[in-house]
């Protein structure tokens, strides 16, 4: 009888989570093992492999007699619950769970090297035998694209939403700074909220910008016309361990992302390239205009960006990265 694994997706944003568990999927199945999509475990066997993106459902499943547990760490669920509720019980609670359910699976994958840090931390425990760090990423590079780059237009774009977390609101305060010292900037914002998106931009007082709701289908094309992409965060835990797929979004469209150092694992991937540029904070407009200054070459760019799709946003690369850990995970 086949080996079997289930992946389990009883979540709202599951086009978001499929592009990630997909690989996690052919890792698997590279292993031997037939595997399946589930919204529910009810009839399954307690002695199959289940995949968990959340550690809260591999905690309740663990003590319903699922024990052979893959679980995906995405963030740091209990740094994103304090943020929203600001009960320190709930923080301790939820990094308890976090923390008993990675001591108890078989495999776990983290986003960061970031994040595998804090929970080796908090759960004074190494995970590095039984662990794979896979950022979140959803583009694959067509490298013609980069060839059509010129890094001189001072374009710069902004998609998401505009929820705190994503900064727009100091995005727009940095931009209307850099269109007083550059010359024919331009900002594109992309984004379902665009009533609310165009009155923030006009009370900061920003001259040349559009707002634009586009199908996704679509994002790639826009992006495509744009120079720089801005991917701002404030320095807190939430960010320091996250690997926004914006940033991927935007470089296989040869966009060039500007992004804050709190985002950690990318600014050290980024060090010493040209295709990223780095900044202190959601303040630091000196090295934004001192970049952009540098002739940047689209060369330099390319070879930088086909270096980092070549094995930090790869598929394949982590399909055989990941099948080789769980190959040993799994004897």
């Amino acid at each position: 009888m086949a080996k079997q694994a289930f992946l389990y997706i009883n979540y709202k944003n599951i086009v978001v989570l499929k592009d990630y568990l997909d690989i996690v999927r052919q890792a698997l199945e590279d292993n031997g093992y037939d595997t399946r999509y589930v919204k529910s475990l009810d009839g399954i066997d307690k002695t199959s492999m289940i995949v968990f993106p959340m550690a809260v459902d591999a905690f309740r499943y663990y003590w319903k007699g699922y024990k052979r547990i893959i679980l995906w760490q995405q963030g740091v669920t209990a740094e994103e619950s304090f943020l929203r509720n600001h009960s320190n019980l709930r923080l301790m609670i939820l990094n308890g769970i976090d923390c008993f359910i990675m001591k108890k699976a078989i495999s776990i994958l983290f986003v960061s090297k970031e994040l595998k840090n804090y929970y080796e931390i908090r759960a004074r425990q190494s995970f590095e035998s039984k662990s794979y760090v896979m950022p979140c990423f959803n583009e694959e590079l067509d490298v013609s694209v980069l060839q059509k780059k010129d890094y001189k237009d001072p374009s710069f774009v902004y998609v998401g939403s505009l929820d705190l977390w994503q900064c727009f609101q100091q995005t727009v305060s940095l931009y209307t700074q850099i269109e007083r010292k550059i010359p024919g900037c331009r900002l594109k914002v992309l984004t379902f909220q665009t009533e609310e998106a165009d009155r923030i931009l006009r009370e900061a007082g920003a001259g040349n910008y559009c707002v634009k709701c586009v199908p996704k289908e679509l994002v790639r094309e826009e992006l495509e016309e744009c120079s720089f992409g801005f991917v701002l965060r404030e320095d807190i835990e939430v960010n320091r361990v996250a690997t926004p797929t914006k940033i991927s979004s935007y470089l296989a469209a040869g966009v060039i992302p500007v992004v804050t150092r709190s985002v950690r694992d990318f600014a050290a991937l980024a060090k010493g390239k040209k295709c990223a540029c780095i900044v202190k904070d959601t303040t630091d407009i000196e090295t934004i205009i001192s970049f952009m200054n540098s002739d940047v070459k689209k060369d330099d760019v390319a070879k930088d960006i086909i270096d980092i799709f070549g094995s930090y946003y790869n598929k394949d690369v982590h399909v055989d990265h990941l099948s080789e850990m769980l190959r040993l995970c799994l004897k």
